[in-house]
């Protein structure tokens, strides 16, 4: 007779829990500091309008979800939020970004750091003169492992990009994020 099915061992499991690939879902919250430089049209006095060169600098605050994959030292993160950047005036968006992270030092079973490369974009809302912007950013990041299906993750950020108005834009960024995500799956 042929068998159909063979039951796993329990130590046959255990050597393939190594190789799965963990999915989680979670809250975060940002905050950052912002400086930007455009070109656009201004009217200094009524009747004289001309191009000129703007700066300005303010703070960021969002907040949204965050989708992590683990694959034993790296992870691929994904968060989609609602921000709000204050400067002379207040811009409101949708903010997406990826990034790949790499955590090359465990300080024990608990706590990890790493660092990574990532893109970020900026999606207007459709009732406002912005163009949407986009860039590269450069986290750095600590990992809590605070159960089993549970992990605290802050990161330290720059970002470089264009800014969603006017022309010749440039934005720089520092900030930082923080998150609590939820084991959702494996892969």
């Amino acid at each position: 007779m042929t068998k159909i099915a063979n039951s796993q061992t329990f130590e046959d499991s255990m050597e393939d829990i190594g190789n799965l690939n963990f999915t989680y879902l979670g809250p975060v919250l940002s905050v950052g500091y912002n400086k930007v430089e455009y070109t656009d049209w201004f009217e200094p006095s009524p009747g004289n309008e001309s191009t000129e060169t703007e700066k300005q600098s303010g703070y960021i605050t969002s907040g949204g979800l965050a989708f992590n994959i683990f694959a034993d030292r790296f992870c691929g993160d994904i968060q989609i939020k609602y921000a709000m950047n204050h400067l002379k005036q207040t811009l409101k968006y949708i903010e997406v970004s990826a990034a790949g992270k790499y955590f090359f030092y465990r300080a024990n079973n608990y706590i990890s750091f790493g660092g990574g490369l990532g893109i970020y974009l900026e999606i207007p809302t459709s009732n406002t003169k912005q163009n949407g912007s986009a860039g590269l950013q450069l986290p750095l990041t600590m990992l809590i492992d605070t159960t089993r299906d549970t992990k605290l993750f802050m990161d330290v950020y720059c970002r470089y990009g264009s800014f969603g108005i006017g022309t010749d834009t440039n934005s720089i960024s520092v900030g930082a994020n923080i998150g609590f995500i939820f084991k959702v799956g494996r892969i």
